[in-house]
């Protein structure tokens, strides 16, 4: 499991008031109790923690933990990546 997707799981156990989630990365956030305004907060406690912008619209093209780390791990790549002049 990457760094990232450990972080996530941490960040949805301490925002559900879940048991560990490690076992449940592929689970779509809607079963892991998350509803559209829950998703939201989530979203923006994942981008304040990671210091990135997520669009939404990516994020539900693979609404799972494992799906938001693979993005999350895209965005920071992306910006580590050198600005060409």
């Amino acid at each position: 499991m990457s760094n990232t997707l450990d972080q996530l799981c941490t960040i949805a156990q301490r925002e559900l008031g879940a048991e560990a989630l490690n076992d449940k990365v592929d689970t779509p956030f809607v079963e892991l109790g998350l509803d559209s305004l829950g998703l939201v907060d989530f979203m923006f406690t994942v981008e304040d923690h990671f210091h990135v912008n997520i669009e939404h619209d990516r994020a539900l093209q693979n609404p799972t933990l494992a799906g938001l780390a693979a993005l999350v791990d895209e965005l920071l790549a992306a910006k580590a990546e050198p600005a060409i002049a």
